[in-house]
């Protein structure tokens, strides 16, 4: 597949998110977020956007502005972003063939975004729209993708979808 001739197809799927609540549309411009990171490590603390910050007024998103507020600002040409809304207060638990059983707790997770300001999806929406109406059944991958496997996992439950079993490798095998 060409992702790039496809992204009316995942914008359909985004849409389907946001319409679940499972996402939303972030119209923060990268110089407030920048504003947002910069301030949290003048505490010392690091900057997520997630369930404790995205719904508090600072953060420009439609979970905080009105459908009227939201539609307008679409209208008018705002650049937006739509989020994955990662929950709050759970446990995620995932497979891999190699690792075996691994615990996440949601609230580390940020929202990560899933379709950009250009029109364009990201590799993480493509990704599990493709292979899901591909049908596939094994994603073998090397273990840089680890750290993606929760936001997938997440992805397929909020679409109702069975997740194909997952199998992380390591870049470099030696025989010791």
């Amino acid at each position: 597949y060409r992702q790039s001739e496809r992204k009316h197809l995942y914008k359909q799927y985004a849409d389907d998110l946001i319409a679940s609540g499972n996402a939303y549309y972030a119209f923060d411009t990268a110089k407030q977020l920048d504003a947002e990171r910069k301030g949290h490590e003048a505490e010392g603390k690091t900057f997520i956007y997630n369930w404790h910050n995205r719904e508090k007024g600072r953060l420009v998103n439609s979970l905080v502005l009105t459908e009227a507020e939201t539609k307008a600002k679409i209208e008018a040409g705002d650049d937006y972003v739509i989020r994955f809304k990662s929950p709050q207060d759970e446990t995620l638990h995932l497979t891999d063939i190699i690792r075996g059983n691994m615990k996440i707790d949601t609230n580390v997770l940020d929202d990560k975004v899933l379709f950009k300001s250009d029109g364009m999806p990201t590799y993480h929406l493509a990704n599990i729209v493709d292979d899901h109406l591909m049908e596939i059944t094994h994603v073998i991958r090397g273990e840089e993708w680890l750290p993606s496997l929760a936001l997938h996992q997440l992805l397929y439950n909020a679409f109702g979808w069975d997740a194909p079993e997952f199998a992380h490798l390591p870049l470099i095998l030696k025989p010791t």
